[in-house]
């Protein structure tokens, strides 16, 4: 099992003014290292502390993380986005357009108001399963302007219930279509997209083929790691119900799994994707 997450948690309680509990009596230290002489103690030793860091700690939340965001779309109506930065937001990205025929009617008024407010944002692309990737690059590009400040495109593909699009395409078929999509994309604003999907369609079909890429994962039901822990991800959308100052009504609230240092060195482009 994978216990990055708790060491990440067990740091994070560390910065916050929290320690580890000290030792009582040197019996304890006496014991522990009679132990340490023997390499199978040491491995059983090694496995409890961490089981014991496991149920102590347990994995980081949200609010764990320092840098946090929100994505919108049309559903929030108008919003005060000088009060969503004033509400510890630090990034935003906006619905621009789905498929090849359906723009955001207010993706123009939140791309301009947030870069007005100062807060950084980017636009995301709803894929279509049934219209051919070109069609739906073209679309995006006649909606999205080029902004060298905003953050990179981000490709939102899931699996939904369209009565007009009721097909589940083969996975060779999708990561195909998907790389056209991506490679236009990048080749056009200069930024690698950003892939964002659920946990079960990130496995059922994008597993493995897109090890260069930043991965924002939707997982309501838990972190992301306690569901898959072999999963690498880069952004978090924790919940569709969150409430954020200068917006009326729920709203998706995400966080960026990284220290504040390593949100500016994403910001630079300087920050890489492990693989």
């Amino acid at each position: 099992m994978d216990f990055a997450w708790v060491k990440k948690a067990f740091r994070t309680k560390q910065r916050r003014g929290g320690k580890p509990p000290a030792p009582t009596g040197m019996g304890r230290w006496t014991g522990l290292a009679a132990r340490l002489v023997n390499p199978l103690a040491l491995g059983s030793l090694a496995f409890g502390l961490s089981a014991c860091a496991l149920f102590d700690f347990g994995p980081p939340g949200p609010d764990d993380y320092p840098v946090k965001g929100i994505d919108v779309s049309y559903y929030q109506e108008d919003i005060n986005w000088r009060s969503v930065v004033a509400d510890n937001t630090a990034f935003a990205w906006l619905k621009a357009t789905e498929g090849g025929d359906w723009y955001d009617p207010k993706f123009d008024a939140n791309w301009y108001g947030a870069a007005m407010a100062g807060l950084p944002r980017g636009a995301y692309h709803f894929w279509y399963f049934c219209r051919p990737a070109m069609e739906q690059v073209s679309w995006f590009l006649q909606h999205v302007p080029y902004d060298p400040y905003a953050l990179p495109p981000v490709l939102d593909i899931e699996w939904v219930n369209s009565k007009t699009c009721p097909g589940h395409p083969p996975r060779e078929v999708i990561i195909s279509e998907v790389r056209i999509w991506l490679d236009a994309i990048e080749r056009y604003y200069g930024k690698r997209p950003i892939i964002y999907t659920s946990i079960s369609f990130y496995n059922d079909r994008l597993r493995g083929a897109f090890p260069g890429y930043f991965i924002w994962i939707a997982s309501y039901k838990g972190h992301p790691i306690v569901r898959d822990p072999s999963l690498r991800w880069n952004f978090w959308q924790h919940t569709e119900a969150g409430r954020v100052s200068g917006i009326r009504g729920r709203v998706d609230r995400n966080v960026f799994n990284g220290s504040v240092r390593e949100w500016q060195a994403f910001l630079q482009g300087r920050l890489r994707p492990e693989s």
